[in-house]
């Protein structure tokens, strides 16, 4: 009887580990297997990545405005005619590179040449006509005045700024810049501005 029992237990385990070797090697089931297609992408959030910001103080090079120009006064061109003919003599009465210049005709020049204005002949009917001005608001191509000799205007420049104008002194000496201190600033009598000399030039364009 005990025989009987222990070849039943025997085949009983002999059988049990044939079905769990079996049920390795078989292939699994279709329905096991979950289709590519049924997969859902993963949709969590994703980490985001801190972007720094463009100042708003700082303006993109292709929208900045070209630099404007600057504005061209005839009385710089003045100035510049004036400065032009230092070195060359004086000659009383002249007015011309060629000839020569004595004081109101270099001032004279200098404004038909450079602002195109056609101011008197002489220092004094100069200054006649002048818009009187202080000393600080004297700008370059700014006439300044003298009194040489007695009470009355005898002597014109063209002032450059910075207490300097060029001028043509007197006999024997060739048109100069001069500082305004000294004999100069004594016989300094103020200065003038001739009306519509002063109105800015700007080009026609900018690029």
């Amino acid at each position: 009887m005990l025989n009987h029992q222990a070849l039943a237990l025997k085949y009983s385990v002999l059988g049990s580990a044939m079905l769990t070797m079996a049920g390795c090697s078989m292939n699994p089931r279709v329905a096991d297997i979950t289709p590519l297609q049924s997969i859902k992408p993963d949709k969590s959030p994703k980490p985001v990545v801190n972007q720094v910001a463009p100042s708003a103080h700082v303006i993109p090079l292709a929208q900045r405005p070209l630099a404007a120009a600057t504005a061209v006064t005839p009385l710089d061109k003045v100035a510049l005619c004036a400065l032009k003919q230092c070195g060359k003599g004086y000659c009383w009465g002249g007015n011309s590179p060629l000839k020569g210049f004595d004081c109101s005709g270099l001032t004279q020049y200098s404004f038909g040449q450079g602002a195109n204005v056609n101011i008197p002949r002489t220092a004094a009917a100069q200054y006649k006509v002048a818009l009187k001005i202080p000393h600080e608001q004297a700008a370059r191509g700014d006439l300044v005045f003298f009194r040489t000799r007695g009470s009355k205007v005898s002597h014109v420049g063209i002032y450059l700024g910075s207490n300097k104008f060029v001028h043509a002194p007197r006999t024997g000496k060739p048109i100069t810049l001069t500082k305004l201190e000294g004999y100069w600033k004594r016989k300094l009598v103020g200065f003038g501005r001739i009306p519509g000399a002063a109105q800015p030039l700007l080009p026609k364009s900018v690029v």
